[in-house]
């Protein structure tokens, strides 16, 4: 069932858990998160990239039914929406929750155009997600890791001025594969965010950072973890493993995506069970 994504976040806060947040963007990798969720009896959070699908809005509308029909704790979230049409579309799509991303930007900047879509969406019901720091990409990690890291000071300061809802911070993770330089986790650094930053904290960069880092990060203070490029690519090596493809026999693509997606969806599963979020399903709980 469609719910805030702040209510998946403060209940994950209050228990100690993360929750997964995999990136989709068709309808047979949400039906694969959905089943995941459901076999683990997890939370979980949809995250759609703007660049993903070409249209956000009605993407929205199918993700929302697709939700609506399993009695898990589920949440529709804009992932790093870094235009302003992407983050209107999102809302027409019903979204449950936007990333307001400007974390290139300066630290007013930043903070102003978060505030401005606070404003929107605290009367709709939408969690705003900001990002403060800016993630590394695996393939320039090596240069930004130490330029990027969030600073918890300035960090508690910036929750205050954009009144987000939840904060993505940098502590030395990377998006996608590491190719430059391997995850150096800066578990210091999130503890004094978890102290001086009151709201929600979201891990972006799950992939290939290590399902023991991520643990640790989740019982230490982080309640979202971003994760798509392992998963799609964990996807593709099971159908390249797979001995008929191998072999050329013409599976058809309906079966070869079968297969890609059981990958995928068996990948997510890993993740739910390190964020600790496996069992954590209160609408099960609570009859």
């Amino acid at each position: 069932m469609l719910v805030s994504m702040l209510e998946i976040l403060n209940k994950a806060k209050k228990g100690g858990y993360g929750v997964l947040a995999p990136n989709v963007f068709n309808e047979d990798s949400v039906r694969a998160c959905l089943e995941a969720a459901v076999e683990l009896d997890s939370p979980v959070i949809i995250d759609v990239l703007q660049s993903n699908h070409k249209d956000l809005v009605s993407f929205g509308h199918i993700i929302r039914q697709l939700a609506n029909e399993v009695r898990i704790p589920v949440a529709l979230n804009l992932d790093h929406g870094d235009t302003y049409e992407a983050c209107v579309q999102a809302i027409y799509g019903g979204f449950t929750g936007i990333m307001v991303d400007r974390a290139s930007l300066s630290f007013e900047e930043n903070a102003k155009e978060v505030a401005y879509f606070k404003r929107i969406c605290a009367p709709l019901g939408i969690t705003v997600e900001a990002e403060f720091g800016q993630i590394a990409d695996g393939c320039d990690y090596a240069e930004k890791r130490e330029e990027y890291l969030t600073d918890p000071d300035q960090a508690a300061e910036f929750v205050k001025l954009s009144g987000c809802d939840c904060l993505a911070v940098s502590i030395g993770e990377a998006h996608g594969e590491y190719t430059n330089g391997s995850p150096d986790i800066d578990f210091e650094r999130l503890e004094e965010l978890k102290k001086k930053v009151d709201v929600p904290l979201v891990f972006h960069g799950g992939s290939y950072s290590g399902f023991d880092n991520i643990a640790k990060c989740c019982r230490i203070g982080c309640q979202k973890v971003n994760m798509g490029t392992d998963a799609y690519n964990y996807g593709l090596q099971k159908l390249f493993e797979d001995g008929r493809y191998q072999a050329g026999e013409n599976i058809g693509a309906r079966m070869a995506g079968n297969i890609m997606w059981a990958g995928y969806k068996e990948r997510m599963m890993d993740y739910m069970k390190v964020t600790g979020s496996a069992g954590k399903n209160w609408m099960k709980t609570e009859g």
